[in-house]
């Protein structure tokens, strides 16, 4: 991942954006330059082979035809190889190449064999996968499937598909979670593959079962699953993979929608308060919280280098990343970007954005 100026980005990619009133594309995703070497090898393989054979042809008469057969023979079949290795160099990146993606304001660009141009609001549907092995969860890919049908795949190796995915989940439910609400306000069932939220409540097709929102207490989502949980019970009624769940965070919100709409807040074991962090009582409360170089508040985002406050109604997104924290306004192609180390503490700053962004967008 890294973030370019508009000269940076080749010609055919900035008149794409334009033609689909993208924005600017500001942060470039692409894989190692691993393609990049070997083009730049191969050449190089190509003219050794070339030098072989021509001075074999030429030194033959003098030199090579004294020698044994096979061992004169050995000196074109080096040739050989080295033109082999260079067709071996140059063939995949062209038959398969690395995958770029060029994350704008309204969408992003898919390049591979061609542009593709992904709008956020043409999105119906983002998967996650992971990857299980013996030790962990790792993620695998993050699958985008539009409004025509057309899938998008971004495999893990992508560099930082980890924070392109967490951008495109902001994203998704920003634009999907009003129009889930208002289908669900009308009395449909809204399904998301192994769950469905209903009038009743919360059903799961696959076991047949039904938890009402009568009896519905709360639920949990972190990287790896989504639980469910019941009142007068210590653990979950059910706890479903992340992986392979569609438009996760977007069911997140229209059952926690739900809950407040109906004016039964999730209430929370005596046991759990204490995990309720700080931070959100002083926001709730109205109280400024500094993370050095930007303040959080209710009333939204102020930077130490920026003089005008960003209320939350014009943030688009909010990401916290391992290296930078990007944001981005609403119906603007400016990016805020602020190296991690002037946060004091990312991860604290990433808890109490998600739970303002929730408050003001599903809640207020």
């Amino acid at each position: 991942m890294r973030l370019t100026s508009e000269k940076q980005i080749p010609h055919r990619i900035q008149t794409c954006a334009h033609a689909h009133q993208l924005g600017v594309p500001r942060i470039v995703y692409q894989s190692k330059n691993t393609s990049r070497l070997t083009l730049a090898l191969s050449p190089l393989a190509f003219v050794v082979s070339a030098s072989i054979i021509v001075a074999y042809s030429s030194l033959y008469d003098r030199i090579f035809s004294w020698w044994p057969l096979w061992q004169a023979w050995l000196v074109p079949g080096i040739g050989l190889s080295w033109f082999l290795i260079g067709l071996w160099m140059l063939l995949p990146p062209l038959i398969s190449p690395s995958p770029r993606v060029f994350l704008c304001p309204r969408g992003l660009i898919y390049v591979r064999y061609r542009c593709e141009v992904v709008r956020w609001d043409d999105i119906v549907q983002l998967t996650k996968e992971l990857q299980i092995d013996q030790k962990a969860s790792l993620l695998a890919r993050y699958i985008l499937l539009r409004l025509d049908g057309f899938r998008v795949v971004l495999e893990k190796d992508l560099p930082h598909l980890d924070r392109l995915g967490g951008f495109m989940e902001r994203e998704i439910v920003r634009h999907l979670l009003p129009q889930v609400i208002a289908k669900y306000d009308t009395g449909a069932t809204v399904s998301f593959s192994s769950l469905e939220v209903t009038a009743r409540g919360i059903y799961l097709p696959s076991s047949r079962r039904l938890l009402p929102w009568s009896e519905f207490e709360r639920l949990s989502l972190d990287e790896t699953s989504f639980s469910l949980y019941s009142r007068n019970e210590d653990w979950a009624w059910q706890t479903l993979s992340v992986s392979g769940f569609p438009n996760v965070w977007v069911c997140k919100g229209l059952i926690e929608h739900i809950t407040k709409s109906a004016r039964r807040p999730l209430p929370v074991p005596a046991v759990a308060a204490p995990s309720r962090p700080a931070q959100y009582d002083l926001y709730d409360a109205g109280i400024s919280i500094p993370f050095g170089a930007l303040t959080i508040s209710r009333e939204g985002v102020i930077l130490k280098s920026h003089s005008r406050p960003m209320p939350w109604e014009e943030i688009a997104s909010f990401g916290v990343g391992e290296q930078e924290i990007i944001i981005k306004l609403i119906d603007s192609q400016e990016w805020y970007v602020l190296p991690t180390w002037s946060i004091t503490d990312p991860a604290a700053l990433s808890q109490l954005v998600d739970y303002a962004l929730f408050q003001h967008y599903f809640i207020s």
